[in-house]
């Protein structure tokens, strides 16, 4: 049975799909049923445009979703952008964001240029892609690069320590950020205080609703995740440690 909310939030890499790849047809499958009977927001650590290419194609392709897109949000860079799909227009656009400033953005590439030199923080060579990437209202730091396959990233730092270590270096020069440790394989750099609690707070105030009309699932809500401000901020949620979990999830509750 599905949860008597009016808004179902995901988490989306390492919740709806492995890290910075296709949604699966079947997962694809389920997010169509269930839009069509609840209000659904993804919120990510990722840009935009890499949830663009992740995980809309299923939903913008298929005619069939149009008249339910509009129960579809999207909340990139930990909420602090938020895309909605315009009817008119046929297009996502962007509704709001909390930029981050040129200044600092600039001072935490520096900051983290020092760490891939730094033999201390064990950064791999060759990576696959970006190892820093600005996306605007956050800065994302990815050791093994953005396009590194899933098991790559995982054995990088399984236990999180490595990312800690980076963190706490990097905290006494940002003091205007918050820094995240994304569950996978990476760090977020973000306006200061602000989280995906944040983020999911801000949407909720233009749609004139409470967090008691939202029950969130993601795979990031240990202490230092980037999920956890979620729990924290007193959210009603639900920890996974898959997709696969997620879609047993889901499934369970639209039969």
């Amino acid at each position: 049975m599905l949860p008597d909310k009016k808004i179902i939030a995901f988490d989306v890499d390492g919740t709806l799909t492995a890290s910075k790849t296709l949604i699966t047809d079947s997962m694809a499958a389920l997010i169509k049923k269930l839009i069509k009977e609840r209000v659904v927001v993804a919120i990510a650590g990722g840009s935009f445009e890499q949830m663009k290419t992740q995980f809309l194609p299923p939903f913008v392709n298929d005619s069939s979703m149009l008249p339910y897109i509009k129960n579809f949000t999207l909340l990139p860079t930990s909420g602090s952008q938020r895309y909605e799909y315009d009817e008119k227009t046929k297009e996502w656009l962007l509704t709001d964001k909390e930029p981050l400033s040129e200044e600092v953005k600039a001072r935490a590439i520096s900051l983290l240029e020092e760490v891939i030199l730094n033999p201390e923080y064990e950064i791999p060579p060759n990576p696959y892609g970006k190892i820093i990437e600005d996306r605007d209202t956050q800065i994302t730091f990815t050791p093994n690069g953005q396009q590194a396959p899933v098991d790559v990233k995982l054995r990088f730092d399984p236990d999180r320590r490595k990312r800690q270590k980076i963190k706490e270096m990097l905290e006494p020069h940002l003091s205007e950020v918050t820094i995240l440790i994304n569950g996978t394989s990476s760090i977020d750099i973000l306006p200061k205080g602000f989280n995906k609690a944040v983020g999911m707070n801000r949407f909720l105030k233009k749609a004139g609703l409470e967090k008691s009309d939202v029950i969130f699932v993601g795979d990031g809500l240990f202490p230092g995740g980037n999920d956890y401000s979620i729990y924290e901020d007193g959210f009603e949620t639900i920890a996974v440690k898959s997709p696969t979990e997620t879609e047993a999830l889901i499934a369970g509750w639209i039969g």
